[in-house]
């Protein structure tokens, strides 16, 4: 069998699309070996995925395709989410200029307008942290391409039940603090930001979060705004990106 063709499992599962240059053994040993809740498979083609007999689609939660797909994917994505609706589909890329056109051709012509990005060319602690949120559901859209094409912010806030479960048992313990006085204040974030910052890591709608929190959701969209602002970013993904990659930081040794 060749490295990393699919094989039947029950567990939560990922699917680069592309080839050995596009997406390395590497590579994708690092992310298994990083994330070992998540099975991690490589295929050639979007059709090969589409051929493919899952028992369970819905345990796709991620399917990542190399920048070459991106035609294909123009005519198969609606079949995509129709066969694996709980997947984030992202579009890897190395050139930063190639995706800011991208985003530029689909940001008004919805289905496309869901799609992710995932940098290639992030350090590997970062690279691993934006695969992990992709894989949790978020629609992230690097900074980067917003400063050339002045997107509207695009991104989506799907709820998943098991998304919590999905993280790294470390990371997540440290996304559970329902007290606020047991987390000390970062970067000027007050303790109730901090709070709502939890929540929005965890891929929680502002509903989810009012009701958890006992807040209305215009309370709950102010904070939002106001650790955007705080934090210096675009958008709550990349808020989102921030806090997880405080919580790796503080845990390593």
């Amino acid at each position: 069998m060749r490295d990393f063709e699919y094989v039947s499992s029950e567990k939560i599962s990922c699917f680069f699309i592309g080839n050995s240059r596009d997406f390395s053994n590497t590579l994708v040993k690092l992310a298994q070996a990083n994330l070992e809740d998540i099975a991690f498979y490589r295929l050639g083609s979007i059709e090969a995925l589409l051929e493919l007999s899952l028992v369970r689609p819905d345990r796709v939660r991620s399917i990542i395709l190399n920048q070459s797909m991106m035609e294909p994917l123009k005519e198969e994505h609606a079949l995509l989410m129709d066969r694996f609706p709980n997947a984030t589909i992202a579009l890897a890329y190395r050139q930063p200029k190639w995706a800011q056109h991208v985003l530029t051709e689909i940001r008004d012509s919805p289905p496309q307008a869901n799609l992710a990005f995932l940098p290639m060319n992030r350090d590997v602690d970062r690279w691993l942290t934006l695969l992990e949120l992709l894989i949790c559901g978020e629609n992230y859209i690097p900074s980067e391409l917003y400063a050339s094409t002045q997107a509207t912010q695009i991104t989506t806030e799907k709820t998943k039940s098991s998304s919590q479960a999905i993280l790294n048992p470390a990371v997540q313990e440290r996304l559970t603090f329902p007290d606020p006085a047991l987390r000390p204040v970062k970067d000027g974030l007050t303790c109730r930001e901090m709070q709502v910052l939890t929540c929005v890591a965890e891929g929680k709608q502002n509903k989810i979060i009012a009701d958890r929190l006992g807040l209305s959701e215009h309370t709950v969209k102010l904070h939002i705004h106001h650790v955007i602002s705080k934090l210096g970013v675009n958008n709550r993904t990349e808020a989102a990106v921030w806090f997880l990659e405080q919580a790796k930081a503080d845990l390593r040794p």
